[in-house]
């Protein structure tokens, strides 16, 4: 092929790769996630056991959408994407409200959808990317191309965040309806789908670049069967060298424990804002904020990798996040706000050093496993503790049977520090029984 073909190939698959991203990462639901399942009529025992599904998809097609992207291609797993993407979104548009075992029953296949279409896209948009300025001889361009995916990918993330909670609320809707001189009274209920149908736009994006995308044919076809034998084998491997050295070991049992109870508490934290009674409106705005968070948090945790040791780091932002539940378990209205940014910073932090530190410990040969070892445990464990946070809700509901949702949900706020703490302190004696002291 012609340089000049393998330039314009190079330059549209980087282009589509941006929208992409952009369009797949920034879903304007996610400023009322939790809010938006509850209106729908599911409770929080079944919100806790959809996210369990979630992780538990991802986790079982993890293995298998890689190898089924090393030889069915790149380009085919990230059409699948968009058309898994296009259909979690029409089946939240036609899940009825209020709708019982018919909407839960919708509400599982979407999350299995979601899982699926995150399996799917996982790395092999960055690789196609990646590949075709490498066929060009333009791998030098690799750093900025991402710099800029990301700050894209934040500004359409900043958009999303402000626009869908601005949808989702009714009187900031009806302000300006007011404003263009309308009478018309839009009522809560009637926007409970908007930001569903404004992310299956953005789903038809993706497939269409998806679509747009262009792939050099495979040089060698090896079966589905034969890549992922390869693949479960490689994940064995790195999954033995973890098991048996002690740094990687601990790094893993450190990044589930924080991740995973952190994690719950983003998943809810639309519901929290609803608790300490901020307005819907300005849940975008808080989104946005503490996104924008990611610009410093990184810089100070790279100050303290380069300081401290990985047990003093650990152990830093672990107190962190344990003061920041602690706050928010209090639910203060408006000042319920300040503990949750240890969390947000918490997680951030701990993205970095485990990334940090895995990199910089991992053999060559294995790093790229010992990577998606780290995703699959991490989204094995949160699937464990989003199926724990389901059952305390069905047993707090069984204690109280007369209390609200907005009750039950602050009830089970109060065991988020303790069972951090059990947690944490188990890890602990796990990695020392396993290791002996370890610095």
């Amino acid at each position: 092929m012609a340089a000049s073909d393998l330039d314009e190939i190079a330059q549209r698959n980087v282009r589509a790769f941006t929208l992409f991203r952009m369009f797949f990462s920034a879903r304007f639901y996610y400023p009322v996630y939790a809010l938006l399942f509850l209106d729908y009529g599911l409770t929080l025992e079944q919100f806790g056991i959809l996210n369990g599904i979630w992780a538990a998809t991802i986790v079982l097609l993890e293995v298998p959408s890689g190898a089924l992207a090393d030889t069915l291609g790149r380009r085919k797993l990230l059409i699948a994407t968009g058309i898994f993407m296009v259909l979690e979104m029409l089946v939240l548009l036609v899940a009825p409200i209020d709708g019982g075992v018919v909407l839960f029953s919708l509400f599982v296949l979407n999350r299995v959808l979601s899982g699926a279409a995150e399996a799917a896209a996982s790395g092999a948009d960055e690789a196609l990317a990646y590949d075709s300025l490498k066929a060009a001889g333009q791998e030098h361009r690799w750093g900025h191309v991402l710099e800029r995916v990301q700050r894209d990918t934040s500004l359409a993330f900043f958009v999303a965040m402000m626009v869908g909670s601005a949808v989702y609320d009714a009187e900031m809707v009806n302000a300006v309806l007011r404003l263009f001189g309308s009478a018309q009274i839009v009522a809560p209920e009637q926007l409970i789908k908007v930001p569903i149908f404004l992310t299956l736009l953005s789903s038809l994006v993706v497939l269409a670049m998806a679509l747009r995308m262009h792939e050099a044919p495979l040089k060698t076809r090896v079966s589905v069967r034969a890549t992922l034998v390869r693949s479960w084998r490689q994940s064995v491997a790195a999954s033995q060298w973890i098991w048996l050295t002690a740094f990687p070991f601990g790094v893993l049992l450190a990044a589930m424990v924080l991740d995973s109870v952190v994690r719950q508490f983003l998943t809810l934290a639309s519901e929290y804002w609803s608790v300490i009674e901020l307005p819907i409106a300005s849940y975008g705005l808080i989104g946005s904020g503490m996104a924008l968070m990611g610009v410093f948090v990184p810089r100070f945790a790279r100050i303290l990798a380069d300081t401290y040791s990985p047990v003093q780091n650990f152990v830093f932002v672990g107190v962190g996040v344990l003061l920041g539940l602690i706050g928010l378990s209090m639910a203060l209205p408006y000042w319920g706000i300040l503990p949750t940014i240890l969390l947000y910073a918490g997680i951030q932090m701990t993205g970095y050093f485990v990334s940090r530190y895995l990199n910089e410990t991992a053999p060559s040969e294995q790093r790229a496993t010992v990577l998606s070892f780290r995703g699959l445990s991490t989204n094995f464990f949160y699937g464990i503790v989003a199926l724990l946070y389901a059952g305390l809700i069905a047993s707090i509901r069984a204690d109280q049977l007369q209390a609200g949702e907005d009750a039950v949900f602050v009830e089970s706020l109060g065991w988020f520090p303790g069972f951090f703490l059990v947690l944490s302190l188990s890890v602990f004696l796990l990695h020392r029984l396993r290791f002996g002291r370890y610095n």
